[in-house]
């Protein structure tokens, strides 16, 4: 038996191929925070109910955005709840 008998090409997936546009964009955006966060490292004044200081901008918009992050699950599951009930 030759080489080419054994070897049994089989197509490949239909479609496109390398990295998807979902993972080439959430690269992008994290490099973006990267940038960000060293851009503004300088400690801002903050208050949030008891918390109240000095912390760095970069901390405060995360925190903000876990926070929102946060708020839209509860917001989610409460709606999604909501219309298997009905």
């Amino acid at each position: 038996m030759s080489n080419d008998e054994e070897f049994d090409e089989q197509p490949g997936p239909a479609g496109r191929s390398g990295p998807s546009v979902w993972l080439i964009a959430f690269l992008l955006f994290a490099l973006a925070g990267v940038i960000f966060a060293f851009q503004n490292s300088e400690p801002v004044p903050t208050e949030f109910l008891w918390l109240d200081g000095q912390f760095r901008f970069w901390v405060t918009i995360l925190a903000s955005i876990g926070l929102g992050i946060v708020l839209d699950r509860l917001i989610l599951t409460w709606w999604r709840r909501a219309r298997r009930r009905d």
